[in-house]
């Protein structure tokens, strides 16, 4: 009976990808991209590259796997311009459950940023994607009603489902505006705004050009506030909505420098998914190199059936300079956690 339970439990979850929700990752302050295009080149650096790898639900099903790669660089970042331009690109592979629903997605960024100010203490970034989205599943693979006989289900029984084809793809549009503030040493601000899936494409396996993704509106904002030479903490959030579906993500690091004349840092912190999980999260900055670790444990219904396993995310982030010496580059002061 309890096999029962988690396969419908899952069948459920399922069912909710087909629908076209989006992918997400706990870690959305280090997928810039995904989440705002106008945080395209919006860091401390010229150029930056960064990974995020994501499994979840592995304790009760099959597996889902999430993979972002990204890329970004910024033209003009220095104290001779006031403006600057900036382009990305990110790519986005996603695997999920007994039915091998896989989307891949590849969005071009690009991004302008104008100061307020000569000091370059306010900016107001603007920013827009385009790209393509290609999705598969195995319906051999689902259980479907009429494939439940009395011992359990059989999969060689037909599933009655009318589907057209077993890959579809469109192209996809995402605008955003973001603000950041970095005129006190003390404090630095950001906030954003972004819509994505702007043109609602026809997103269905069954042919229905009436089924169309949701407009996804995403509001985040943070801080990044120094309690001493040493100590930063990084309060942010963001909340997503789409169709029916809502997400919210709060928390906050802290960060411990391990010496003043280096940028080496240890980072500690907690985030809650309002409704689904909390999620402690460890982390190492070295040099160029940062390095972030999280673990989400369940606290939804979905907990009965996993015993609070969630999910756990890794990413990499490598920042940049063009030059040996980066006296010239500004020091933008977001997004950072």
């Amino acid at each position: 009976m309890m096999r029962v339970v988690v396969i419908l439990l899952f069948m459920h979850a399922a069912v909710g990808q087909l629908q076209a929700q989006d992918i997400h990752f706990s870690q959305y302050f280090s997928t810039p991209l995904t989440i705002n295009p106008s945080y395209t080149g919006s860091f401390v650096g010229d150029y930056r590259a960064g990974l995020n790898y994501r499994q979840q639900w592995g304790s009760v099903t099959v597996p889902y796997k999430s993979f972002d790669f990204y890329g970004d660089m910024s033209f003009n970042k220095n104290f001779i311009h006031r403006n600057y331009f900036s382009t990305g690109l990110y790519m986005i592979s996603d695997r999920a459950g007994d039915g091998d629903l896989s989307v891949t997605k590849i969005m071009a960024s690009a991004s302008y940023h104008i100061a307020f100010d000569e000091e370059k203490t306010n900016y107001l970034s603007f920013g827009l994607q385009a790209g393509f989205v290609q999705k598969s599943v195995d319906f051999s693979k689902f259980y479907f009603d009429n494939q439940w006989a009395d011992a359990g289900f059989d999969l060689g029984l037909p599933s009655g489902e009318n589907y057209e084809a077993q890959q579809t793809g469109y192209t996809d549009v995402n605008a955003g505006i973001s603000y950041s503030y970095s005129g006190s040493d003390n404090i630095g601000l950001y906030a954003g705004i972004a819509v994505f899936h702007v043109f609602r494409p026809s997103d269905s396996f069954y042919g229905n050009t009436e089924n169309r993704l949701g407009i996804r509106p995403a509001l985040n904002a943070g801080a990044s506030i120094r309690l001493s030479d040493q100590v930063y903490i990084y309060p942010s959030m963001i909340y997503m909505s789409q169709k029916k579906a809502h997400e919210f993500l709060a928390g906050g690091m802290l960060s411990y420098a391990l010496n003043t004349a280096s940028s080496n840092q240890l980072f500690a912190g907690l985030f809650a998914r309002f409704g689904d999980a909390v999620i402690p999260t460890i982390g190492y900055q070295f040099e160029r190199w940062r390095a972030v670790l999280n673990y989400d444990v369940n606290t939804s219904s979905l907990k009965a059936a996993s015993g609070g396993k969630g999910a756990f995310e890794l990413s990499i982030v490598y920042t940049g300079w063009y030059r040996k010496q980066r006296g010239n580059s500004i020091d933008v002061p977001c997004p950072r956690f």
